[in-house]
């Protein structure tokens, strides 16, 4: 199930909430400490979908400031308005906590619990001590430091799933982000959404319509394969639309999510029995390479993998950024003796650079600040190096922008002068996010063949799910996913 917390912070503005909620909630939680004046009668008659009623202390993470006799004398007050749960937490003092759980009908009690600073090593004393406490429903949150406290909620779900135990198990922060995902897969009771985004109720929420429209949470899974993004940042990927769609579009209950990793090796090794298959996005390409069984002779060649793919017991690294950028130019033009310049000198640079000679292509790429890069990725391609201020004294037929200069947020930045462009010159940018880039709009505006940064993504992204999938990948399904944002 989606929980939607409604969050205030007046009475018309809760109530309002409550409305847009139904579109995407299957149950809501009512958070008395961050509703000024709550009334919660008319909350309560505001909504048909089921009902928590929460009313948390600053010391649980939430506002109110009132004794704890009163908080938990609201929760009362709850169960006797109809309330279909209330949630207490485990750290309510004990002279209060005792009389409510053995006066209250324990099946509507949700017992939780709440660490805002860390998870522990292990979650199986307080598990156990929980569960002997009245209460139909365990709730243990608590603050992800490490991508791995995921994998021990996930262990705990598992735990509770076989035991017939209800339980709500989640990880906040940004690192936790997946259990919120994946933990209605592995068993979780319910998983909590915001209605949108800024109206979060606990760090690294996720809007409610992400988790039931892209990620399908609430969808019956028998049996699923993990797959995901690894990177610092992920934040800007929009991985998990095209793919999640792709999977929906095939009718496969496989799911993708986004994975912030800092140290490669240390995720792979934990993690390398949770995933089928990875997209790899930097610093990580060329980290992940001496981790792999075997690496693709392409990606070999290029020195980076943006795809794992597990084959049998092995893991194989390819690389189809080359491919993905090849198809996208192809579409438009023929490679073979075109005078083509790369602007930039990094791994997309040297992905598509060997592409173009492949193709036949006569290459020249460009350094701004690092030369020392500049020239060894020029040596390495066999090819021309000029400074990025000299880029358009040269002749070209075909211009690869492969720098990030012009990426969301500095949208108003360009790598090439606008008076530089030709009429009939082929212009590819790298960067997809905005859609349409200002060096596209320039070029387009001085008459050159445009292919924006999408098309490499959404080829490279196809080539993935078939690698990962063996079937052929739905891309205007994929397409579309990345039109309409969602």
């Amino acid at each position: 199930m989606i929980c939607v917390p409604i969050v205030g912070p007046s009475m018309p503005k809760a109530q309002e909430q409550i409305a847009s909620a139904v579109a995407v909630a299957d149950i809501l939680e009512l958070r008395l400490d961050l509703i000024e004046a709550p009334d919660l009668n008319a909350l309560l008659d505001s909504t048909t979908l089921p009902v928590i009623v929460t009313n948390r202390s600053k010391h649980d993470g939430g506002q109110f400031k009132g004794s704890d006799e009163d908080r938990v004398q609201s929760l009362r007050d709850a169960l006797k308005a109809g309330a279909d749960y209330v949630d207490i937490e485990v750290s309510t003092p004990r002279e209060y906590l005792q009389p409510f759980l053995e006066e209250s009908d324990s099946s509507k009690i949700i017992l939780s619990y709440h660490d805002f600073s860390h998870t522990p090593e292990d979650f199986n004393p307080l598990y156990e001590t929980m569960r002997e406490m009245p209460g139909e429903i365990i709730k243990i949150v608590t603050y992800a430091r490490d991508l791995g406290d995921n994998l021990k909620m996930f262990e705990l779900l598992k735990r509770a799933k076989r035991e017939k135990q209800k339980l709500i198990g989640l990880c906040m922060g940004d690192l936790g982000e997946i259990s919120r995902v994946l933990s209605p897969l592995f068993g979780g009771f319910l998983t909590f959404g915001s209605l949108k985004t800024g109206q979060e109720s606990a760090p690294g929420q996720i809007p409610a319509k992400t988790l039931k429209d892209i990620y399908r949470v609430t969808a019956e899974r028998p049996d699923f394969k993990i797959y995901g993004v690894i990177g610092n940042p992920i934040s800007k990927s929009l991985g998990y639309l095209v793919h999640n769609r792709a999977f929906q579009g095939i009718g496969s209950p496989d799911i993708y999510v986004s994975f912030l990793v800092d140290n490669v090796e240390k995720f792979f090794n934990s993690f390398k029995d949770f995933f089928s298959g990875l997209s790899v996005t930097m610093p990580a390409k060329e980290q992940i390479m001496p981790l792999l069984s075997r690496v693709d002779e392409t990606a070999k060649k290029i020195g980076a993998v943006n795809t794992v793919v597990k084959e049998g017991t092995d893991w194989v690294g390819y690389n189809t950024d080359c491919s993905g950028a090849i198809s996208a130019l192809e579409a438009c033009t023929s490679l073979q003796g075109k005078n083509v310049l790369i602007l930039g000198s990094g791994g997309t640079a040297k992905a598509i650079g060997y592409g173009v000679k492949e193709k036949g292509g006569r290459l020249t790429v460009t350094y701004n600040k690092n030369k020392a890069r500049g020239e060894s990725l020029a040596k390495e391609l066999g090819c021309e190096l000029v400074h990025a201020r000299e880029a358009g004294t040269r002749s070209i037929d075909i211009l690869i922008n492969c720098s990030p200069v012009g990426m969301s947020p500095n949208i108003n930045e360009t790598p090439f002068l606008a008076r530089d462009f030709k009429e009939g010159m082929v212009v590819f940018d790298s960067v997809y996010n905005p859609l349409e880039t200002k060096l596209l709009r320039e070029a387009k505006a001085a008459g050159c063949t445009v292919i924006p940064g999408m098309e490499l993504f959404i080829n490279q992204a196809a080539r993935q799910f078939e690698l990962w999938t063996g079937q052929p990948a739905p891309i205007e399904i994929m397409r579309r996913a990345t039109s309409a944002g969602c």
